[in-house]
């Protein structure tokens, strides 16, 4: 297992801010002291509080003491406390090559790294989250833990920070513009409105509205938001009259309940009281979805005969309007989200319907059709299509598998899991497939062929986790079952999967009879995924397994033409890709280069970040250390590593091409020397995949900020750059002020201009460097001066 890097060489996944980040200073230092002599920090807190947006912000403060990386681990959509561990190692890019990273692996991984993870959101976990913290740190002495949850793990060493609302103007505080600005809840108030109204200003005439809703909101950065929201359609005045209101009616409400909770409740009370009857039901019905949704499941799962489907659509419409719900992303697909506490209150109303099970079982239907569907339709032009759905319902698709393996049928869960194999494989979420495999193959055993095919399925991922034992055993089981069923398509897999565990094990000649049996059997029932699947792994056995890699070109140029006719994606780069590496077995670097950006040309229209990227950039490396173009090779090398980091995936199960991998870099090593290799290799992992594949394809990186060129340091290439970029001369002075860590009033002081001028070439800097805060603006300038 290894860790992976981010792009620009800044270890961790923290996302980039995309709205400011307001106040906190106190809470913030109060972090930094506490992870500075506790191991284990949890941060507590209502609800809506803003625990989240604390941590990233001192993770990303803290970014310099931890060399190898600050890691952000999201839980609020996982379910199963059982997928704690594998979760974690995803966000780590942990390399799969173990039947699952859990905590005994992630312990050995870590015991030698100064990290800091952020498990978020764990209050819904927090048993799992506790066992896992606790082996972690007593395994890992230079690790750090920063948790956020709405209530402590309650483990030894373990220090709490109760976050707090934001300060709130006390009602005898002066109400002016000026003073308002010292209130944290005021100034992200006035942020948040401005974005939604770019003319809103605050006056003299509005400061004491936005002072009473300040504390009639008493600095609850949710509430502020929600509020902030309604703008769209009613004045502050309004606002600020309707949560005054609402707030009197609760106040019979439970007396141990901090008041802030209350508050919350208010306001999504409010919001509820504003939909019509069918939006409150459907509100309901979508809270069943976890991490989004898209209109046809909602058309599906949320209508019955007191709901048409035919007025989902509409009910859709007037929910965003409400801000109950909100459209996502810029895809070719309209995606909508639920905040979590609103999710939530509609889940507590759904379960009061008595409606409950009845939409979770409409909700695993629908997502266990689109795996059906997904994997039916597999070879196609919708391939890359049904790719990124299942990507961007990947938390669905936990909720609904975990329906099915508790609540359906054996054979519903079954199948579904099974259905779901090119996304476990191409995804490299292995272990996540292996668990919900083992858990549907627990239930009740039936005699039927969706068990057949779970169990071949189970047994091919655990032939790519380098677990030959256990995949030969599935096998077994299911080479015994299918002898007493009537005949079915799946029979054929059985072979083709032994053959592929005979390959990876380096038995290339026990493979291709295997093979070769298979195909005959797909080509009899007409399976082009069967059919290409095996053409192309008899291909590469074919040019592994003997004196000639000639031999396998025949196979795999069937299958690379076979999938072009039929608009196939995936089998078409992984075909190639073998194609370009039995043409360097065989000397012809030419061609095997040519064939390894064919690969990359067409794996694009996957996914940006799918296995047969490595693959290729892989065998392009091994190319440049043949021709010895060390330097290139190593940073071929580094980037291909990154892209098995992302994918959790690994060459060690494969044992022919770790083999040639090892070779690679022991020449480039022993030609470059340890240090220039390694730094060579580093500057790959550096790279994102757009910019690893196009420099393999030796084209410009993609547009963006300027880049840094090798050699090009000092002041005049820095400027050179911010100017490229469209900043004025008097903007490149701002940047460099910046840099130093002044404040806009220490800005304007020194460039002898008003606060308001300075805070101006702030926001052109931020916008036309395409960034969000004023500490990436110094970060780019640091690294650019560095190089």
């Amino acid at each position: 297992m290894s860790t992976a890097t981010t792009a620009r060489g800044t270890p961790g996944n923290l996302p980039a801010e995309v709205t400011s980040f307001v106040g906190r200073r106190h809470e913030l230092a109060g972090v930094r002291r506490m992870l500075a002599t506790s191991r284990l920090v949890t941060l507590t807190g209502a609800g809506g509080v803003g625990k989240t947006r604390l941590a990233q912000r001192a993770g990303l403060d803290l970014r310099r003491a931890f060399p190898d990386g600050v890691w952000l681990v999201e839980l609020a959509e996982l379910r199963d406390p059982d997928l704690v561990a594998v979760t974690v190692a995803e966000a780590l890019g942990v390399r799969e090559e173990s039947v699952s990273p859990g905590a005994p692996g992630l312990a050995a991984f870590l015991a030698g790294q100064q990290v800091l993870l952020i498990f978020d959101n764990c209050e819904h976990l927090v048993g799992a989250c506790a066992d896992l913290a606790e082996t972690l740190l007593r395994s890992c002495p230079a690790l750090r833990i920063l948790v956020t949850s709405r209530q402590a793990l309650r483990i030894a060493g373990e220090a709490t920070l109760t976050v707090q609302p934001l300060s709130v103007p006390g009602p005898d505080a002066a109400c002016t513009p000026a003073g308002l600005a010292r209130y944290e809840s005021a100034s992200l108030l006035v942020e948040r409105a401005t974005a939604v109204l770019p003319g809103f200003r605050v006056t003299e005439a509005n400061c004491a509205t936005i002072s009473a809703l300040c504390q009639a909101l008493e600095g609850m950065p949710l509430a502020i938001e929600l509020a902030v929201a309604r703008l769209r359609v009613l004045t502050l005045d309004e606002i600020l009259e309707r949560l005054t209101d609402r707030y009197k009616l609760l106040t019979a409400g439970a007396r141990n309940a901090p008041a802030r909770q209350q508050t919350l409740r208010a306001l999504i009370d409010w919001s509820w009281d504003l939909c019509s009857e069918a939006e409150r039901r459907l509100w309901s019905r979508l809270s069943v979805f976890s991490g989004g949704l898209e209109l046809d499941a909602a058309e599906d799962v949320g209508a019955d005969a007191t709901l048409p489907a035919d007025t989902i659509l509409d009910l859709v419409a007037s929910l965003v309007e409400k801000s109950v719900i909100a459209r996502t992303g810029d895809g070719p697909r309209a995606r909508y989200k639920m905040l979590e506490v609103v999710r939530e209150y509609g889940a507590a109303r759904l379960a009061d319907a008595g409606e409950q099970d009845e939409v979770a079982r409409r909700h695993c239907g629908w997502f266990a059709r689109l795996a059906a569907y997904s994997d039916a339709h597999w070879v196609s032009p919708e391939q890359a299509a049904l790719t990124r759905r299942l990507r961007d319902e990947q938390a669905n698709l936990r909720v609904a598998l975990e329906y099915a393996v508790t609540s359906a049928a054996p054979e519903t869960a079954l199948r579904f899991a099974a259905d779901l194999q090119n996304h476990w494989f191409v995804r490299g979420f292995l272990s996540e497939g292996r668990h919900w495999l083992d858990r549907a193959l627990a239930m009740p055993a039936p005699r039927h062929w969706t068990r057949v095919k779970a169990l071949r399925v189970a047994a091919w991922i655990a032939c790519v986790q380098s677990d030959r034992d256990r995949a030969q055993a599935l096998l077994a089981d299911a080479r015994a079952l299918a002898l007493i069923l009537p005949p079915s398509p799946e029979l054929a897999f059985i072979p083709l999967i032994e053959g592929n565990i005979a390959m990876f094990g380096g038995e290339h000649a026990r493979a291709l009879p295997l093979f070769e049996q298979a195909l005959a059997r797909f080509r009899e029932l007409g399976s082009l995924t069967g059919e290409m699947w095996t053409l192309s792994v008899l291909g590469l056995a074919r040019g592994l397994g003997g004196d000639d890699p000639a031999a396998g070109y025949p196979a795999l140029l069937a299958c690379r033409d076979l999938a072009a006719a039929h608009g196939e994606v995936w089998w078409r780069s992984f075909a190639t890709w073998a194609l370009s590496v039995l043409r360097w077995r065989a000397g012809d670097d030419p061609g095997a280069a040519e064939a390894a950006k064919e690969s990359l040309e067409v794996g694009k229209l996957v996914e940006d970040e799918q296995f047969s990227v490595g693959l290729a950039l892989e065998s392009l490396a091994w190319v440049c250390a043949t021709e010895r173009r060390d330097q290139r090779a190593a940073v071929l090398l580094g980037a291909a590593e990154r892209v098995w980091q992302a994918m959790h995936a690994s060459l060690a199960s494969f044992r022919s091409l770790r083999g040639f991998h090892e070779q690679a870099v022991t020449a480039l090593r022993v030609r470059l020397g340890d240090r220039a290799f390694d730094a060579a290799f580093r500057r790959g992992t550096e790279l994102t995949t757009a910019e690893a594949v196009a420099t393999a394809l030796d084209r410009p990186a993609p547009a963006g900020v300027p880049a840094p060129r090798p050699g090009s340091g000092g002041a005049r290439p820095v400027e050179a750059r911010l100017a490229e970029a469209g900043l004025t001369r008097r903007e490149r002075e701002v940047v460099s002020l910046i840099a130093q860590g002044l404040s806009n009033r220490e800005i304007a002081g020194r460039l002898v201009v008003a606060q308001r001028t300075a805070e101006g070439h702030v926001e052109n800097i931020l916008s036309k460097l395409g960034f969000t805060s004023r500490a990436q603006v110094a970060g780019w300038l640091a690294t650019h001066r560095d190089t």
